[in-house]
Parts: C-alpha cells; sequence; structure tokens
C-alpha cells in the first residue's frame, strides 16, 4: 500500500467510515459483510485492514463519528443564540426537522439494532453509553445555562434528571414513530412535549402523599 500522508490517511479512514455508515442503514450492521463495505467505500479488503482490524471495531467508529457529528451540529446549532430560550428554540427546530426526515427512520433501525447487540456485547455497550452521554452532557450544560438564565427554577430544576428525562422522550419520539407509522401523532408528542416542559398543561402537579419527600423538593408546587 503506498505510503499516504496523515491527513490522508484519515480522509481515507472516514470514507470508509461513511461507506460502512450507509451500508448499515441499508441493510442493518449484521446483514452488511465486510466486502460490501469494500464496494462502498472503493477499497481492497486489504486496505480495509489496514486502517481496522474487523467488522466490530468498524462499528465502534460508526458509532463514535455519529456522536462527533451530532455534537458538533447541536454546538453550531445553539452556541452563538443570544440566550437559553433562543438557543432551545433553534435546537428544537433541529430536532423537528431532524424527525421529519425519512432517513432518520433508518437511523433509528440501526440504533435498536445496535442497542440489542449491546445486551450481549459489553464493549459495544460501554461505547454506546459514553457516545449518548455526550449528548446528555450536552443537554444537561444547557439546563445548567437555563438555570442560571432563570428559565428554570434554580431550586426546583435537576440539569442532570431533566436532560436524563429529555434523551429518554426524544429517544422514544424516534421509536414511536418508526414502530407506530401513521398511528403516531409525531406534531402532537413534540407539541404536549413543549407544554410539558413550559407547565402549559397542568397549573399544579399532583403528587401522592407516599412520593412527597424527595420528589416534592423537585417538582412539588405551582409551576410558573
Amino acid at each position: 500500500m503506498p505510503k499516504l500522508k496523515p491527513e490522508e490517511l484519515e480522509s481515507r479512514r472516514q470514507e470508509i467510515i461513511e461507506g460502512a455508515r450507509t451500508c448499515f442503514l441499508r441493510n442493518g450492521f449484521h446483514k452488511t459483510t465486510t466486502d460490501e463495505i469494500c464496494r462502498e467505500a472503493s477499497i481492497t479488503p486489504g486496505g480495509l485492514y489496514h486502517y481496522f482490524s474487523g467488522k466490530d471495531q468498524i462499528i465502534s467508529a460508526v458509532i463514535e463519528q455519529s456522536a462527533k457529528d451530532m455534537l458538533d451540529t447541536l454546538r453550531a446549532t445553539t452556541e452563538e443564540a443570544e440566550d437559553t430560550r433562543s438557543a432551545f428554540q433553534r435546537a428544537s427546530a433541529f430536532f423537528i426537522e431532524q424527525m421529519q426526515d425519512p432517513e432518520r427512520d433508518n437511523v433509528a433501525r440501526l440504533d435498536i439494532e445496535i442497542w440489542a447487540e449491546t445486551l450481549k456485547n459489553e464493549k459495544l455497550a460501554e461505547l454506546n453509553r459514553e457516545s449518548w452521554a455526550l449528548r446528555r452532557e450536552w443537554l444537561e450544560n444547557l439546563i445548567k445555562r437555563g438555570v442560571q438564565e432563570g428559565v428554570y427554577h434554580s431550586e426546583r430544576a435537576d440539569p442532570r434528571g431533566l436532560s436524563s428525562l429529555f434523551m429518554a422522550i426524544l429517544i422514544g419520539l424516534r421509536v414511536g414513530k418508526l414502530l407506530w407509522r401513521d398511528d403516531f401523532d409525531l406534531n402532537g408528542a413534540i407539541l404536549a412535549l413543549y407544554l410539558m416542559n413550559s407547565g402549559g398543561i397542568m397549573s399544579e402537579i399532583p403528587i401522592p402523599e407516599a412520593a412527597r419527600g424527595p420528589v416534592a423538593a423537585v417538582a412539588g408546587g405551582r409551576r410558573r
């Protein structure tokens, strides 16, 4: 193999990752063969193994690259916002646009396949947790900024808990859209999420007597 400059090696590596991601989105990673990845990336099997030891390492690279690309986009979307409200508006517009993109269904299918694999592959599970933790940390920092600016009540808002909740809801929206298709009211669900976040559905949060204590300290009282 001809000796390449470091930037050329990295560029070729990225081409392989993109080719593999295309194959995984099209066929799932279990059905995708290294030969298919080679054809998609226009590289020989020997050339492929110069960059990656096998398909598991390619899958890991795809997960890492997807997380990096998403974070770069989110940061670019929100960092120039004047305040937290504007940042949330920009991020929300981005997520809505992403949800409406038919290609996102293939991404959701691939994520579900990866999640199933993580139940029996601890190395992949750890990498997947780290990639999603990066997304959650970005959201947690945005919520912390909101607390400082008074968007969220400083004594009630738990940035870690709230970011975890939002992440779970966003993942649930993607899975619901994929599983239930036209029966899933995506726009209505997004509107309901906005109303919940702004306190627009209920003027007070009912808390059963047995749940008072830690929950009441965070969520109790009247929403404003």
